[in-house]
């Protein structure tokens, strides 16, 4: 599911003109064919062209882009090019990644820094440690081979290949899995004495945009309603969905946010998600993770029915949102004082997660109490 994700964000960049998967280097391709003992010909390039009908769903891009990422020198800004020189310590910290919250993005950047070399390098190893050949023992392999500097890289959820097991709970990968479903054993030498940090995102607008990226493995794809971007029809079949006992679907994607706070190993430190980047990157200064740093230009989003938002939801579909996500909604409350659930919301700090014409929408926007 994740090399779905990833092939997406890479055939982006190549639209946009920063590297694709045909420019990832010779010799990465080369390592991990090696590694994973792949046939001849069996290249990075190849794996990525093998998911080519995805399609531009993901875009790894922002505001600035165009000085932010050159395709003729392939630099990023000077903030950004200061966290590649060495890997950050992780400032006591360790992710616990609720799929559909930046996760992909702070584990890119935690493993190989920002920026364009950063992007060229995470997309084809993602693929290679999703590929149904891959053991343990290659995929550690590549992991070492490739991260900035590996003794001190920061190994987060998709980025540690231990936690590519599935769970005997849910059926998903382990980093997609709430800590309180892990063997014991894996949960203590990945979480071990460090603060579990994770991203809390409003429901509604979480919801939409999984029906924005339309993934079939990774959130859902539903093309009778995204054809037409009915973005209440889509939300209201996911609610359906999961009432009826789907609960563990397209990678664990609708399991409530609030199950990775549960005991054992759950969520100590919960990041405002409509503030992100900044919520992120104020949490990995505080806590001493000087080089850890996301940038606009590192985001990783979906695109797809841009003038779709939580305001499009109708009452109905936003009451059965309600039922599901309660917990979801009280520890938004909670956390970070956001108790209105009649309100409707956007990121406003991340290129494209908020419809263009913002306002205009919000005259028409539902409000249901």
């Amino acid at each position: 599911m994740a090399l779905r994700f990833v092939t997406a964000s890479l055939l982006a960049l190549g639209a946009s003109g920063a590297p694709s998967c045909a420019s990832c280097s010779f010799e990465l391709a080369s390592l991990v064919a090696e590694e994973l003992n792949l046939k001849e010909g069996a290249t990075v390039k190849a794996l990525c062209e093998e998911d080519a009908g995805v399609g531009l769903k993901l875009l790894q891009t922002g505001t600035g882009r165009a000085h932010a990422i050159s395709a003729t020198s392939g630099t990023a800004p000077a903030a950004a090019a200061a966290t590649t020189k060495a890997a950050a310590p992780d400032g006591g910290l360790v992710l616990a990644h609720i799929p559909y919250n930046f996760g992909h993005t702070i584990e890119k950047v935690a493993a190989y820094g920002t920026g364009n070399q950063a992007m060229a390098t995470y997309g084809p190893v993602q693929a290679i440690l999703n590929s149904h050949t891959a053991s343990t023992e290659s995929r550690w392999a590549v992991v070492k081979k490739t991260t900035r500097s590996f003794n001190d890289s920061i190994l987060w959820g998709h980025m540690n290949p231990d936690l590519f097991a599935l769970s005997n709970v849910t059926g998903c990968p382990l980093y997609y899995t709430p800590g309180k479903y892990w063997p014991t054993e894996v949960a203590e030498a990945y979480f071990g004495n460090k603060t579990i940090f994770g991203m809390l995102r409003d429901p509604f607008e979480r919801l939409v945009a999984l029906f924005r990226g339309n993934f079939a493995e990774y959130g859902g794809s539903y093309p009778e309603f995204f054809a037409t971007c009915d973005v209440n029809g889509a939300v209201r079949q996911m609610m359906t969905d999961y009432l009826a006992g789907d609960t563990y679907s397209v990678g664990c994607t609708f399991v409530p946010q609030s199950e990775y706070f549960d005991a054992p190993f759950g969520i100590d430190i919960a990041v405002d998600n409509r503030l992100f980047p900044d919520s992120a990157n104020k949490l990995f200064t505080e806590r001493g993770a000087n080089n850890l740093f996301v940038n606009t230009e590192d985001i990783l989003h979906v695109t797809g029915c841009e003038n779709s938002w939580s305001g499009d939801l109708d009452c109905e579909t936003k009451a059965l949102v309600k039922q599901v996500y309660a917990r979801d909604f009280k520890l938004l409350c909670e956390k970070f004082g956001y108790c209105d659930q009649s309100e409707n919301t956007c990121l406003k700090g991340v290129p494209q997660m908020c419809p263009p014409n913002l306002t205009a929408k919000e005259l028409t926007a539902t409000h249901c109490v």
